[in-house]
C-alpha cells in the first residue's frame, strides 16, 4: 500500500437546511417544531465497494428504525451523489410489516401511455411540494408512500455507479460514510456501525498500488498470491476511525505506456439478456508526464458570453480560461473568442499567436477586461471559423523547419442550447471525415512515390464543457466524440473552475494521436467510443466493445501517432486470464449515452429507440428513453417479480401486477438526481437568457426551480423547435440501423 495522501478536490455534500446529506440516510420530515428533516437512528451502513478498472460500483445496505417515542411523519430515502453517479435497484424492505418499496426501470412510452403519477416530495414541513423541487443533479431523493409508524425497522438496499475521478495519475473511489450525529443512537459509535469493504480489479497482471488517502486503518485480506490486479481490504473497527468519507486511490502512471484487454466469451441467447454478445474492455494507461514528449499545440477556446452567463458562472468560467491560457507552453500557439450571436476575438481574424509570456499576459488581460455576458447564443459561426483557422494551420505551417506538427484543439464552453446542434454535429462529422481522407490520400501518394509520410493532417480535437441544465448535454457529448475530444458538465457556480480546470489539464499533455484498434476477423464489432480518442498523461483511455464469432488467437493492436508524427503500433495484445470482471456494466452508462446521443441526431428512429430502452431496462441505469418508477409490494409479489424478470426479462414485467394498487400505485421519479444528469437542453430557456441555476434546485431551498430538463421527455428535439408540442417528433421518424461503429466516420477496425 502507498503513504495515504491528501486529495485536492473533495465534493461539497449537499445540505437540507441546516442537515448536510453526508451519507445514504432515511430522513423524517418532522416539521419546524420537530426540527425539520431528521435522520433515522441506524444500527448498520454497509458498503461492498468496488472499483472496476476506471468504474465504481458500490452495494449500500442501511438498517435503520423508527423511535418509539417519535410521532408519524413521511419518510424520504435520501442518497448524496455526483452529477454522474447512477443509483438504481434500490429496495426498501420493512422488517416488521409485509411491506416493500422498491424502484424500477420502465420505458418512457409505458409511462406516459398508462399515465403513471408523479411521485410526491416533502418538505421540511412535510407538506407535499412538486417533482420539479427534485432538480438537484448531486442528491437523489426518493419519498416513500405513507407515514411510518413507531417501532418500524427499515433494510434499505441500493447499488450506485459511477465513473472514477482520476487526479495525478491515480483513480479515485470515494464513499459517502460520514454519519452526522442523529443516525448514531445513543451509547454506540460510529465505528460499531461502519461495515465497508473494498475490492479493486485494475485489469492487468501487476500489483495493485493503492492508498486509503481519507486516513482510516484498514486490514487488507487480498489472498496470497491473488495480488496481480486485485486487491480487497475492510475498514477496521478502530476507535480512532475517521468519520468522514473513505477515499481511496490507485496508481496507474507509470515510466511507459501499459495496455491491459479483458474479454468475456459471447453468452447462449436467453430473453433477459438483451446482447449475448461478448465483451472486451482494453485500458490503456499513459506514462508519468516526466516519461512523455509533449506534442504542440495549436488552441482556439471558445466561451460563451450570452446574457445567461452573467454573474457568477461567467467569473468563474473566466479564471478557469485563465488557468488554461497560463497553461500554455511556448511550444503552443493559440487565440480565444468570445461568443453570443456576435464574436469576439482575442487576435484579428482568429490568427493563432504563440504562447509566450508577453502573448498570454495579454490574453489574460483581455479576457477579464473585454468579455461581458450579454446576448444570444450562436455556437455554429465561431466554430467553423475555429476548425478552419486551425485546418489551415497545417502542422509545421508558420514552424522552424524540422520542428514538430502541432496538434489542434478547440475547448468550447456553453450554457445554452441552439437551434442548429444537428447542423453543427454534421458541419463537424463532415469536416474530419473530409481531413481523414485527405490525409489517407496524401500517404497513399507518398507510399507509391517512395517518399517518407506526412506528418498527421491537422484535424482539430474537440473538447466540450456544459453549464447548467439548458445546455443540450447529448448534443456536446456527440460534438466532442466526433472531435476525439472530452466532455464535462457542471450544475453549480462552484464546480465551473474546477471541472474546468480539470478538463483542460487532462488534455494538456497527449501522450499519442489517431488511434485505431485492428481486430482481425471479429465479427460486428461496436466500440466505445468511436472514433477513438487521443491518449492523454491526465486521462487514461478506457476503449469498451461488443462483438462477435471467435477472439482472434492473434491478439489486437493499437495504433497511433506519436510526438513528432512517427507512427506507433503496439505489440499484439492478448486478453487476460477471464475473470469476474463485469465487462457488460463497466461500459453500458458510456454506451446508452453514446447510442441516446447517435439517436438523437438520426430524429430518433424506433428500432434505435427500442435498443436503447432494452439495454437500460435490462441493466437498470435509466437513461433518456426510460423512467425510474417506485412501487409498493409484498414479501410474496416481490419474490414473484424477481422470478419473472429472471426468467423472461425486466421488460417483460409487468409492474402493476406486483404493485399494491396495480397501475396507480406505480410513481414516476423526478429530477436530476435520480440517474447521471444529462439532459437534452431547452432552447426556450437559452433564448430568453435564463439563468442556468433557475433550471437546479432541491427539496431544501438548495436553489430556485425552473424549467430546466428535457421538455419533451422522449424525443430530445426541443433543440429544433423549442416546443414539444409543434415538433412532431415525439412519436419517432425515419428508421435506421446502429451497425458497428456507428458514427458516420469510417470504421477504422480492420
Amino acid at each position: 500500500m502507498l503513504h495515504a495522501q491528501p486529495h485536492r478536490n473533495a465534493p461539497k455534500r449537499p445540505k437540507l437546511q441546516q442537515l448536510t446529506v453526508s451519507c445514504p440516510m432515511v430522513v423524517a420530515a418532522m416539521g419546524p417544531s420537530g426540527g425539520g428533516f431528521v435522520p433515522l437512528p441506524i444500527t448498520r451502513l454497509g458498503m461492498e465497494a468496488q472499483a472496476q478498472i476506471s468504474v465504481g460500483f458500490n452495494k449500500i445496505t442501511l438498517d435503520c428504525y423508527y423511535p418509539q417515542t417519535w410521532a408519524g411523519a413521511p419518510l424520504q430515502l435520501l442518497v448524496p451523489k455526483t452529477s454522474s453517479t447512477v443509483i438504481s435497484e434500490v429496495v426498501i424492505e420493512n422488517l416488521v410489516r409485509d411491506q416493500i418499496y422498491a424502484t424500477a426501470i420502465v420505458p418512457a412510452e409505458d409511462a406516459q401511455k398508462a399515465n403513471y403519477k408523479p411521485c410526491t416530495a416533502y418538505d421540511a414541513s412535510g407538506a407535499a411540494v412538486p417533482d420539479s423541487n427534485l432538480n438537484d443533479p448531486e442528491l437523489f431523493v426518493l419519498p416513500m408512500p405513507g407515514r411510518a409508524a413507531p417501532g418500524d425497522q427499515l433494510r434499505v438496499t441500493l447499488n450506485t455507479f459511477e465513473p472514477l475521478a482520476f487526479e495525478e495519475g491515480s483513480y479515485l473511489l470515494r464513499l459517502p460514510c460520514e454519519l452526522p450525529p442523529g443516525m448514531i443512537p445513543q451509547g454506540y459509535s460510529h465505528t460499531q456501525l461502519l461495515d465497508v469493504i473494498v475490492t479493486i480489479n485494475t485489469g492487468s497482471p501487476t500489483p495493485v498500488a493503492y492508498a486509503v488517502r481519507s486516513g482510516h486503518p484498514v486490514t487488507d485480506s487480498t489472498p496470497p498470491g491473488g495480488g496481480a490486479g486485485t486487491a480487497t481490504f475492510s475498514i477496521s473497527k478502530a476507535p480512532q476511525l475517521p468519520n468522514a468519507d473513505v477515499e481511496v486511490g490507485y496508481r496507474v502512471w507509470g515510466n511507459d505506456m501499459f495496455l491491459a484487454l479483458n474479454v468475456t466469451n459471447p453468452r447462449p441467447p436467453h430473453p433477459a439478456d438483451p446482447d449475448p454478445r461478448g465483451a472486451f474492455v482494453l485500458s490503456v494507461a499513459p506514462p508519468a508526464p516526466e516519461f512523455t514528449q509533449p506534442f504542440p499545440r495549436s488552441v482556439v477556446f471558445l466561451l460563451d458570453r450570452s446574457g445567461s452567463m452573467s454573474g457568477e458562472p461567467m467569473e468563474f468560467a473566466k479564471a478557469a480560461l485563465c488557468f488554461g491560457l497560463r497553461s500554455l507552453t511556448p511550444l503552443d500557439t493559440f487565440t480565444v473568442v468570445a461568443f453570443d450571436h456576435e464574436q469576439l476575438w482575442f487576435t484579428p481574424g482568429g490568427q493563432l499567436v504563440p504562447g509566450s509570456t508577453e502573448n498570454i499576459a495579454a490574453a489574460e488581460s483581455w479576457v477579464r477586461a473585454s468579455i461581458d455576458a450579454r446576448g444570444l447564443t450562436d455556437i455554429m459561426t465561431p466554430l467553423q471559423t475555429a476548425m478552419r483557422v486551425l485546418s489551415g494551420a497545417a502542422p509545421g505551417a508558420e514552424r522552424p523547419p524540422g520542428a514538430p506538427p502541432s496538434l489542434p484543439f478547440i475547448f468550447l464552453v456553453t450554457d445554452g442550447c441552439v437551434q442548429d446542434e444537428k447542423d453543427i454535429c454534421r458541419f463537424v462529422e463532415g469536416h474530419v471525415r473530409d481531413l481523414l481522407q485527405y490525409q489517407q490520400q496524401q500517404a497513399a501518394g507518398a507510399v507509391a512515390a517512395g517518399a517518407k509520410l506526412p506528418p498527421p493532417a491537422g484535424i482539430p480535437r474537440i473538447c466540450t464543457f456544459g453549464i447548467g441544465t439548458y445546455c443540450n448535454h447529448y448534443f456536446l457529448k456527440q460534438l466532442a466524440t466526433y472531435g476525439r475530444g472530452t466532455f464535462d458538465v457542471a450544475f453549480r457556480p462552484h464546480a465551473i473552475q474546477a471541472q474546468m480546470q480539470h478538463l483542460l489539464t487532462a488534455a494538456q499533455r497527449p501522450v499519442l494521436s489517431d488511434l485505431t484498434l485492428t481486430l482481425q476477423g471479429v465479427e460486428g464489432c461496436e466500440l466505445y467510443p468511436y472514433p477513438l480518442p487521443d491518449l492523454f498523461c491526465g486521462l487514461p483511455l478506457v476503449v469498451a466493445g461488443k462483438y462477435g464469432g471467435n477472439w482472434p488467437a492473434g491478439g489486437i493492436t493499437l495504433n497511433g501517432t506519436l510526438p513528432g508524427g512517427a507512427p506507433w503500433s503496439s505489440k499484439p495484445v492478448f486478453p487476460a486470464k477471464e475473470g469476474n470482471l463485469p465487462l457488460d456494466k463497466i461500459f453500458i452508462k458510456s454506451r446508452l449515452d453514446l447510442l441516446t446521443a447517435q439517436a438523437w441526431l438520426a430524429g430518433n428512429p424506433p428500432q434505435m429507440v427500442n435498443q436503447i430502452v432494452d439495454l437500460s431496462v435490462a441493466s437498470g441505469i435509466p437513461c433518456a428513453h426510460t423512467r425510474t418508477v417506485g412501487f409498493e409490494t409484498t414479501h410474496t409479489d416481490w419474490a414473484a417479480l424477481q422470478s419473472t424478470a429472471q426468467s423472461q426479462g425486466k421488460r417483460k414485467v409487468n409492474y402493476a401486477k406486483y404493485a399494491i394498487g396495480g397501475a396507480a400505485g406505480l410513481v414516476v421519479l423526478a429530477g436530476l438526481g435520480v440517474g447521471a444528469a444529462f439532459v437534452f437542453g431547452d432552447l426556450g430557456a437559452t433564448v430568453a437568457n435564463t439563468g442556468f441555476m433557475d433550471g437546479v434546485g432541491g427539496i431544501g431551498g438548495i436553489g430556485d426551480m425552473g424549467g430546466g430538463g428535457d421538455c419533451c421527455g422522449d424525443c430530445g428535439d426541443c433543440g429544433d423547435c423549442g416546443d414539444c408540442g409543434d415538433c412532431g417528433n415525439c412519436d419517432g421518424c425515419d428508421g435506421c440501423d446502429i451497425g458497428a461503429c456507428a458514427g458516420g466516420i469510417d470504421c477504422v477496425i480492420s
